[in-house]
């Protein structure tokens, strides 16, 4: 049984499927992740006033299909088309990999409404001038949170102390931190100071965090957030955040 539904709706993915049509990853609020095909929204006159633009929050209406197949967009109106990330690299790479990190990481048809305000709120601070690197930190730590893959931070995963001094391993394999006196076995971990993991906590929290409070804190800080995020992706980057374009912003 099919019927039509409207919301509102960000482009987390446009991928051409013929000359004139279009298929798209949609993240709504109401319904999560939706997979549909906009025939017809790459012609000159249609009822989508253009094709979909990557990052375009729209108001669309879709036919729905069964579980399986692709919706159907039968209209849509653009709401926002955050014209100050597209005039920026480093913003625009960083918006795109909200959103391949929200495609990538959830499911079809599951609404998580805080993932939908946080994907909005954090491409919206960008294109109001938001500071890049803490709206990158802030989104990615909240996202992790809220999808349920935050790390462990605050005690040893093997010991349960909080670890001692100012460094400890963070392990992705072992969820999160392993302190110094019980080195893992994980060959892939990586040794970190103190102040990332209380940037990750603060982050995830919601709150604020000096960067500037010790030297090369963004670079670090980044850095666990990559290797983090390729352990969850199975070893692949986010392709519009790649390490060496990112490491520029700070």
């Amino acid at each position: 049984m099919t019927r039509l539904s409207r919301t509102l709706a960000i482009v987390l993915r446009a991928i051409d499927y013929s000359e004139t049509s279009q298929v798209v990853h949609l993240y709504t609020r109401e319904h999560g992740k939706l997979h549909c095909i906009a025939k017809g929204s790459k012609r000159a006159k249609s009822s989508f006033h253009g094709a979909f633009d990557l990052l375009g929050v729209y108001d669309v209406i879709r036919l729905e299909k069964q579980p399986g197949e692709l919706d159907l967009l039968t209209k849509a109106e653009s709401v926002k088309e955050f014209r100050n990330v597209r005039r920026d690299f480093a913003r625009f790479s960083v918006a795109c990999g909200f959103a391949e990190l929200v495609d990538e990481m959830t499911g079809e048809a599951l609404p998580q409404p805080d993932l939908f305000d946080l994907l909005h709120g954090g491409i919206r601070r960008l294109d109001e001038d938001g500071p890049i690197p803490e709206t990158l930190f802030s989104f990615t730590a909240r996202a992790l949170r809220i999808l349920g893959f935050e790390p462990r931070l605050g005690e040893c995963g093997v010991c349960g102390a909080r670890p001692p001094g100012t460094e400890a391993y963070f392990s992705a394999r072992d969820g999160g931190i392993v302190c110094a006196r019980c080195v893992p076995r994980d060959p892939t971990r990586i040794l970190l100071t103190r102040p990332v993991f209380d940037a990750m906590t603060a982050y995830a929290a919601g709150k604020r965090f000096n960067l500037d409070s010790v030297p090369n804190l963004p670079k670090d800080l980044w850095r666990a957030f990559d290797y983090y995020l390729r352990h969850l992706l199975q070893g692949r980057p986010l392709k519009s955040m790649k390490s060496e374009e990112i490491s520029n912003i700070f």
